[in-house]
């Protein structure tokens, strides 16, 4: 909390700022409590699924008994804006966030490529992650993550 103190004209004015911590805890696996993710975007993935047909991407979320996925974006090849929220019930122990990108199909979605987040690691936090198919990394998805 930081009082600041400033005039306009003779009138003085007292403005209180109040700035909250967004760092992770140290031991995430360790928290358990509702641990908010949220998918802002991804890119880097290739444009297209065959011929004359744009990626439609979307990114599937898994902790513990919990899943969740975003919105398909049609048609938005390797690059998509989500911004997109999830709520994770997150128990105790739990130390692993899978993250998955498809592209959606009809009959089958087929996987752009994974990532498993280990939240056990102190240098997790909010930024991008690569994900890998085969062994070779495919795109990043870029994640934010909250928690109370």
């Amino acid at each position: 909390v930081t009082l600041f103190s400033a005039a306009v004209g003779t009138k003085p004015l007292k403005f209180l700022c109040v700035t909250t911590q967004s760092t992770m805890p140290k031991d995430l696996a360790e928290f358990g409590g509702v641990l908010k993710v949220t998918v802002i975007k991804i890119q880097g993935f290739d444009e297209s699924s065959g011929f004359m047909d744009k990626t439609d991407p979307f990114v599937e979320l898994e902790m513990g008994e919990e899943k969740f996925k975003t919105a398909t974006k049609n048609n938005a090849g390797g690059n998509a804006e989500y911004n997109e929220e999830f709520a994770f019930n997150k128990q105790e122990g739990e130390q692993t966030l899978k993250v998955r990108v498809y592209d959606s199909d009809t009959l089958s979605n087929d996987l752009l490529g994974q990532r498993d987040v280990d939240l056990d690691d102190e240098s997790t936090g909010n930024g991008s992650f690569d994900v890998v198919k085969d062994g070779k990394v495919t795109g990043q998805v870029f994640i934010e993550f909250a928690y109370n």
